[in-house]
Parts: C-alpha cells; sequence; structure tokens
C-alpha cells in the first residue's frame, strides 16, 4: 500500500521531493507554484493554505503517514506541523529558515527538523576550500545494520538512512539478518533517500551474525531494544561483548530524529580527538550546534585542535566543563532531553571508563554513538 504523504509548500523543494514521492499531495498558495507542480506526475496539487486545519483534514492528515513542510516561512511550517502533531501524523519534517526558530519547533515536539541555511552554508564552505576534494564528505563509507527482529530493528534502519541521506556522498546502507526481513520495503525506502542499499542473509544463527559480518564496516547502527533482545535470546551480554571488540563506530539508535544538537563527551585520551572529529563532520552534515562536556582538563594543544576544527568545519561549538564529579554530571547531562545525538567513547580511555559508558548508553534519552580508538 503506498503511503500517505502531505507536502505543504510547491515551491522548487517540494517539487523535487514531490517527484522522488510519487503520490503525494501538495498543498501550495501562490498559483504560479501550484501550476508548477501540477506538472509532476502522480502528485496531487491543491490551491489552498498549510494551516488551513478543515483543509488538512479533507485532504486526509488523519491517515497521513508524514506532513512535510516546506515553506520559506517558519510560521506557516509551524502551524502546519503543530495540527499534524495535534491528528498524530507519525512522521513530521519541517524546514526551518531562522535557526533561532530551534527551540520553538523543539518543544512542539517535532523530530525532523531540518536548517538548510546552516547546511547551504557548510556546503558553499565546502566548496571555496582549496581542499575540498580532500574533505570527508561523509562520515562513515559503509554503515552495517544487523537485523534480528525486523520490527524492533526498524529503527536502526531509518536511523542509518537518516545519516546517509545527509551526506554529500551517499554511504552504502548494508542491512544483515539471519532471518527474512522485508527487504522490499527496505530497498524502497534506500531508494527515496538516494542510498546505496545492499541485503544479506546469514542463515548461520544470531552469534554468527555478529561474529562474521561486525568486522566488514566502518560504522555498526543497532537498536537499543534490539541489543536487550538478542542477550535475552542467548542469554548472556554476547553482543555488548563483541561490539567491544569492534574498531568502529556503533551507533545505539533510538528514534531516528534528525540531529539538531550533538553532545559529545570528552576527556583527555588519544581517543578523544577521533570522537571530536567524527561529532563535527555530523554537525557539519546536519547543520547541528555541537556542545562539547569536558570532563577533565585537556592539554591546551588539543584546545587549539578544537579551534581549527571549529573554524575549519564551520561549526559553532558551545564549551560545558563539569563542576563535580565527572560521572554524575555527564549523566545528568545525557538524560536531559536536549540533545538529539550522543558521541562517546565506547572502551574506557581516559577519565571515561566503561561503567560510565554503559550507563550513558542506558540511560541517554536519544541516540548514543560510541567511538573506538582504531586499532594500528
Amino acid at each position: 500500500m503506498m503511503e500517505k504523504r502531505i507536502i505543504v509548500g510547491g515551491g522548487r523543494t517540494g517539487r523535487v521531493l514531490a517527484m522522488r514521492l510519487p503520490g503525494s499531495t501538495i498543498i501550495e498558495a501562490d498559483p504560479e507554484a501550484a501550476k508548477k507542480s501540477s506538472k509532476i506526475p502522480d502528485v496531487r496539487v491543491v490551491r489552498g493554505d498549510g494551516t488551513d486545519e478543515k483543509l488538512l483534514l479533507k485532504l486526509g492528515l488523519e491517515e497521513a503517514d508524514a506532513l512535510i513542510a516546506l515553506t520559506n516561512d517558519d510560521e506557516v511550517n509551524y502551524k502546519s506541523a503543530s495540527i499534524a502533531k495535534r491528528y498524530g501524523v507519525p512522521k513530521i519534517i519541517v524546514k526551518v529558515e531562522d535557526p533561532e526558530d530551534d527551540e520553538r519547533f523543539r518543544e512542539l515536539g517535532v523530530e525532523s527538523v531540518m536548517f538548510p541555511s546552516k547546511m547551504v552554508a557548510n556546503h558553499i564552505g565546502d566548496l571555496l576550500t582549496t581542499n575540498y576534494q580532500k574533505r570527508v564528505q561523509r562520515p562513515f563509507d559503509k554503515i552495517l545494520v544487523p537485523l534480528v527482529d525486523k520490527v524492533v530493528a526498524e529503527k536502526a534502519f531509518k536511523e542509518a538512512l537518516l545519516i546517509a541521506s545527509v551526506s554529500k556522498i551517499k554511504p552504502l546502507v548494508e542491512v544483515v539478518s539471519s532471518a527474512d526481513a522485508e527487504v522490499e520495503q527496505m530497498e524502497k525506502m534506500a531508494r527515496e533517500e538516494g542510498v546505496p542499499f545492499n541485503f544479506l542473509l546469514d542463515e548461520g544463527g544470531l552469534v554468527d551474525l555478529f561474529t562474521t559480518h561486525l568486522h566488514r564496516a566502518d560504522c555498526i547502527v543497532i537498536d537499543d531494544e534490539e541489543i536487550t533482545l538478542v542477550d535475552r535470546l542467548l542469554h548472556r551480554n554476547v553482543v555488548l561483548q563483541l561490539l567491544r571488540s569492534v574498531s568502529c563506530p556503533v551507533l545505539v539508535a533510538r528514534g531516528g530524529r534528525y540531529y539538531r544538537h550533538i553532545l559529545v563527551l570528552l576527556d583527555s585520551s588519544k581517543v578523544s580527538e577521533q570522537i571530536l572529529i567524527i561529532a563535527i563532520r555530523m554537525a557539519h552534515l546536519f547543520g547541528s550546534d555541537l556542545s562539547l562536556l569536558l570532563l577533565e582538563d585537556i592539554p591546551p594543544e588539543f584546545r587549539e585542535r578544537i579551534k581549527e576544527h571549529e573554524e575549519v568545519e564551520n561549526v559553532d561549538i558551545i564549551k560545558l566543563k563539569v563542576d563535580g564529579n565527572a560521572m554524575i554530571e555527564a549523566v545528568k547531562e545525557v538524560k536531559s532531553e536536549k540533545y538529539d545525538l550522543i558521541v562517546t567513547p565506547w572502551r574506557g580511555t581516559g577519565i571515561i571508563r566503561s561503567s560510565m559508558i554503559r550507563k550513558i548508553v542506558n540511560d541517554a534519552s536519544c541516540s548514543v554513538l560510541t567511538v573506538c580508538l582504531k586499532k594500528p
């Protein structure tokens, strides 16, 4: 069954999106823009106001799978999103012109908010940089999603697609499963995002699934519920033990919302700069705010490199310092619901010990990207 999507705004962005999402409905107030939108095959175009609740209901808002607000007016987008939120639309995606409006949309509970001004500025900065061709245009080349339960793992797959979709050069998203999965649906979702996709069926069992494939990617995305499920099935913490052995980042997924604000936990250990580089690349691609929680004093040369990364990647960095017990303060911060992604070491290195990392992964209110020190 085709998903039902309502696009508020038939400007250039709305039209390009509608071309990729046949069966969508566009609401556009401007007659000229509506006329252009009407030329798109398999797309319904309605002249009207995207903040008109009666019109939205008439167009099937209550049954809609998604509402995407793409006008150039933040107020229109906010009102459209508010109505969609009230009627329980599962996915609401909003374009926000003014980054200062972020808090208002966050309070509304919209999980996917995009800031084109930040993203365009970053992209132009890339083009004007002399070493542009050498710059990393995607944080990962291959993202692996081990799938044990197709219902539980849905968040992990969607979050992998989210990361891949914002990358300038799309990485491969590979799903590996020991059981049948809804491959056609996953292929469709990846195709809609323009992301390369591959599916591998491994019938060797759960342990083989993890031991064979975890070392074949440079990022692993696994659902937090799936970790619990596998451990319960195998009666031991096999997944966490195996993940500790890999040398690539592991993302524990909790919903796949857009990364508007990223928190990075840093200490004075060797892995901290690797963590910072990955976090900055993510913030650069998503146009995110980036906060660094400094859990202990860091060397002056590391502070200088932070400043250099900030300037080169055009990312605003907020530095937070811990007063008191580092573990208590870190856990309190990750539970604060101010962030959409936490980036932390995986193995205990400096002051950030394994027990703290486990608590952060378990207690965080959002997804957690854990980074290992790469082996030489």
